[in-house]
């Protein structure tokens, strides 16, 4: 059985990382010389390249 108190846990920080990654966006955009929806896609990609080295290191260490 799934801890739901973990889920919840992950899916606030999940949220929140998602707001915080949206308001720099927004904040830092001309000074960084990007687009925000280029920033939303280096933070998506960064996220997502990470998300899949950690799920492929959990099952190979059997932990998932």
């Amino acid at each position: 059985m799934a801890r739901l108190g973990f889920d919840i846990a992950t899916s606030f920080v999940g949220s929140g990382l998602t707001l915080l990654l949206s308001a720099a966006g927004l904040m830092y955009a001309d000074r960084l010389a990007y687009t925000v929806p280029e920033l939303y896609a280096v933070g998506g990609a960064a996220i997502l390249v990470f998300g899949l080295v950690f799920g492929l290191v959990a099952v190979a260490t059997g932990r998932k």
